[in-house]
């Protein structure tokens, strides 16, 4: 489980519970292939489920598109971000997140 603070006395802790890969609809296209990530979050006595949606850039290096871990790691990275921009999980789903490269 991963640890952020946003400011509060307590920090959220997050966990990716699962990953489910699919092709998603687009409003302006062809459907994308993409995954929904399930992430628990946790903050003292709040608990959430969130999905945050993913997809691949199309540059990603073969091997960051087989690497589960840099893209779970990314994912939860995002929420962190979100979070401790004060986004709190109370106001719905996030904006789709694209993964990029690994920084060299």
């Amino acid at each position: 489980m991963a640890n952020a603070s946003d400011g509060d006395a307590e920090q959220w802790q997050a966990q990716v519970e699962g990953m489910l890969q699919a092709h998603f609809t687009q409003p302006n296209g062809p459907s994308k292939p993409g995954a929904d990530y399930k992430i628990w979050l946790k903050r003292g006595d709040e608990r959430w489920q969130i999905f945050v949606r993913v997809f691949l850039a199309p540059d990603l290096t073969e091997a960051a598109r087989h690497d589960n871990n840099y893209q779970a790691g990314t994912v939860i990275g995002y929420v962190f971000d979100r979070l401790g921009q004060g986004w709190n999980p109370a106001e719905g789903r996030l904006p789709d997140l694209t993964i990029l490269n690994p920084d060299p």
